[in-house]
């Protein structure tokens, strides 16, 4: 699947406006006073599945590189190694892998990259910029075929010198590649494309095929299989390189058609949204293979069959399950797979929560393992979007997409019922434009939209008590001190209102202009705003004035706050975290261990905890 369709499944959590997912450094660490990488959440977006010889099977991650099993999927370890941009450039993102004799080839959305020693190192193929976008590789014969999503489709003979198809003519986004023998088959946004062994060029095919977007192939003994997405995600087979295809879409899927597999006379299609569907004859009749999988990982990114009974499938946040009984059951395979993006932590007693966008998981042994919360219950299609503590129970505001004449975007507030593995829904509002932000104050819920405003809703009453205002703001923060009510919203604006929410005044100028306020939070007296791309503010007459506060941060875009007794910790985009010292005047990094995209913080037993986008969950010790 191509990064074009990423608009489609936003992300929550303040820290997405900057939307693409930077890598967390796959290390831990055992050195004193330095920041471990516990052992999960496991999973996360697995876009590329491969199998390499001698058993080797490696798994292409959306945020942590790839990953490599010997063992059947049992453990996975990753080997990024050459990989990685400078610090604080982020991380390559892969989408496809492929085999030309001894080398082993991955297309990434920052170039594409070779390996001689089974992926234990990488180096850079120079021919494709490092912001070179590869979507495919095929080889037939002696000769390897590159697709991109901006300069089109590219060959070499001799793995060093790269040739354009078409001399660069033809078409330049193209999503996906495949093979049929000799022949080259290219999908580009709706359109396929084919080169012969005896042609020179790639030329359009079939122009009564049109779809919003070729998203796989596969290719059964001379039969091409192609996925595409449209409104509601359609399956085609040829028997004729193309000429010709006809529909053979399983009933009801209602999904992109995202990923495809064949082994023998079977074929695998992966839906984005409604889970695995096998086809014993060709593709004339399809069957639901979902036993095992949960409902919130069936959006399929990637198929592998490696033979008859063991298949593959990597997922959209849940990472990678695999069947060995032809799709009858399948198992979670994750152990060592770190490359969850984890948006909200939360701590109950010795128990810490970590949130993802469609997954709880907890620890009670300060993440030497993770347990997910076994969710029987959820209504409608809901994706997390905060966590909130009251009383000791976990609250969870999310939000969930429909269409307009369903409702729109909604939002909801549940409560975790520990006794029946569920949640349970407490706030339903379908006027509501989705839950953003939770702060809970004793029995009343302070509840931030998105461009709702801000609602107050008291525990157990029903229905809600009253709207505060803001209307049209997205709420990214709120705060409460007695009857002052402090809200930040996606455009670097604070309110405040000092009567309970009857009337609000904007308290800020320009100090966070262009940015989103990501937190509010108190120290004593001293209230304390940070922001996307403008650092750290403070007041200390309770919002009349503020002074910045940045030395020493190294980087403006502070993505989450914790307040630790007395003490003040940021988590930003691309430096790490960093406490604040009041004495000073400064702000202190905590541990060397270069941290990318902390995205929450939580307290438990004198550590710190660091929810990461691609990296699962860091702690250090912050008290002896």
């Amino acid at each position: 699947m191509k990064d074009q369709t990423r608009g489609m499944f936003p992300v929550f959590w303040v820290a997405a406006v900057v939307f693409a997912i930077v890598f967390v450094p796959q290390v831990r660490s055992d050195m004193n006073g330095d920041w471990v990488q516990t052992n999960g959440p496991y999973g996360g977006e697995v876009r590329a599945l491969y199998a390499a010889p001698k058993g080797v099977l490696l798994a292409g991650t959306w945020g942590a590189g790839i990953f490599r099993s010997t063992d059947r999927g049992n453990t996975w370890t990753p080997v990024n190694t050459g990989l990685a941009y400078e610090p604080g450039e982020g991380f390559v993102y892969v989408e496809v892998f492929a085999q030309k004799g001894e080398t082993l080839y991955v297309g990434t959305q920052g170039g594409l990259y070779a390996s001689t020693d089974a992926g234990n190192a990488w180096h850079h193929v120079p021919n494709f910029r490092k912001r070179e976008s590869i979507s495919g590789i095929v080889v037939i014969g002696d000769r390897i075929y590159v697709s991109t999503l901006n300069t089109g489709v590219w060959y070499s003979d001799d793995d060093d010198s790269w040739l354009q198809v078409n001399d660069g003519f033809g078409p330049k986004s193209v999503h996906e590649l495949s093979s049929i023998g000799t022949t080259l088959i290219a999908g580009s946004e709706n359109r396929l494309f084919r080169k012969r062994a005896n042609e020179d060029a790639l030329t359009a095919i079939n122009d009564d095929f049109f779809v919003q977007q070729v998203e796989s192939f596969a290719v059964m003994d001379d039969i091409l299989y192609v996925g595409a997405y449209t409104s509601e995600g359609e399956l085609f087979k040829s028997n004729d390189e193309g000429d010709s295809l006809t529909g053979i879409t399983p009933e009801n899927i209602g999904n992109p058609v995202i990923a495809l597999a064949t082994f023998g006379a079977t074929v695998y299609a992966g839906m984005y949204g409604s889970g695995v569907f096998r086809s014993d004859d060709g593709g004339d009749s399809w069957a639901a293979v979902n036993e095992g999988l949960p409902v919130t990982d069936q959006k399929v990114c990637a198929l592998l069959a490696v033979n008859e009974d063991t298949v593959f499938a990597g997922t959209a946040e849940g990472g990678i399950f695999r069947t060995m009984d032809g799709g009858d059951f399948w198992v979670e395979v994750n152990t060592g797979l770190t490359n969850t993006t984890v948006g909200e932590l939360a701590v109950i007693g010795k128990t810490i929560y970590a949130g993802m966008s469609e997954r709880l998981v907890h620890s009670v042994n300060g993440g030497e393992s993770w347990q997910p919360v076994q969710i029987s219950s959820m209504p409608g299609e809901y994706l997390f979007s905060t966590l909130s503590v009251s009383d000791g129970v976990l609250y969870v505001g999310a939000i969930r997409f429909g269409p307009r004449d369903q409702g729109g975007v909604v939002g909801g507030v549940f409560r975790l019922d520990n006794e029946n593995n569920a949640l349970v829904q407490v706030i339903a509002n379908n006027e509501l434009t989705g839950i953003q932000y939770l702060e809970i104050v004793g029995t009343t819920f302070y509840i931030g939209t998105q461009r709702d405003g801000i609602y107050k809703w008291e525990k157990d009453s029903d229905p809600w008590t009253m709207d505060l205002g803001l209307k049209g703001h997205f709420i990214t923060a709120l705060s409460v001190n007695g009857e002052k009510i402090y809200a930040g919203t996606d455009h670097g604006k604070i309110y405040r209102s000092e009567n309970a929410g009857k009337s609000w005044q904007l308290v800020n100028s320009t100090d966070m202009a262009g940015s989103s306020i990501s937190g509010l939070k108190w120290v004593g007296p001293t209230l304390y705003a940070s922001a996307s791309g403008k650092g750290v503010i403070r007041s200390v007459n309770g919002g009349d004035s503020w002074t910045p506060i940045n030395d020493g941060l190294g980087d403006g875009s502070v993505v989450t706050m914790e307040v630790v007794g007395t003490e003040l910790y940021v988590g930003t985009y691309s430096k790490g975290i960093f406490r604040w010292m009041a004495d000073k005047r400064w702000w202190e990094p905590i541990g060397s261990l270069h941290l990318h995209q902390i995205l929450s913080l939580a307290v438990l037993d004198d550590f710190l905890y660091a929810g990461t986008g691609g990296g699962g969950v860091y702690k250090i010790q912050i008290a002896e």
